[in-house]
């Protein structure tokens, strides 16, 4: 292809614009995998709390990687409205879900600590 002059070249827009598609999921991908490596890596195993902020940041990370995957599908601007409708409401769905479950474990953990007996220092 080096050799050959653009207009002999037999390559169309749309075929440009798949091949940028292709590689801007390969390269969301890559970032989440590297997001998901991290939190699971992260040191918040062992309590309740820590347990629940990693699944919440596991929950983001693929509602993000498929809102990516389907933004990088759509062919005009008309598919993107229905696509990211449906994202932010995702979104705030599952924010309302977390904000709720990490307030009953805070307040659970809240109320432990409270109601512990205090130690005598002798």
């Amino acid at each position: 292809m080096a050799n050959q002059k653009p207009t002999d070249w037999n390559v169309t827009l749309d075929q440009v614009m798949d091949l940028i598609r292709e590689e801007v999921r390969g390269a969301v991908d890559k970032y989440c995998d590297l997001l998901q490596k991290t939190v699971s890596s992260s040191r918040l195993e062992g309590t309740e709390l820590g347990e629940k902020v990693k699944d919440s940041a596991e929950k983001n990370i693929a509602i993000a990687r498929d809102y990516l995957h389907k933004l990088s599908r759509a062919k005009d601007f008309l598919e993107i409205v229905p696509i990211q409708t449906e994202f932010m409401q995702s979104q705030l769905d599952l924010f309302g879900e977390q904000i709720k479950s990490l307030g009953e474990t805070y307040t659970k953990t809240a109320t432990e600590v409270l109601n512990a007996p205090l130690r005598t220092v002798a």
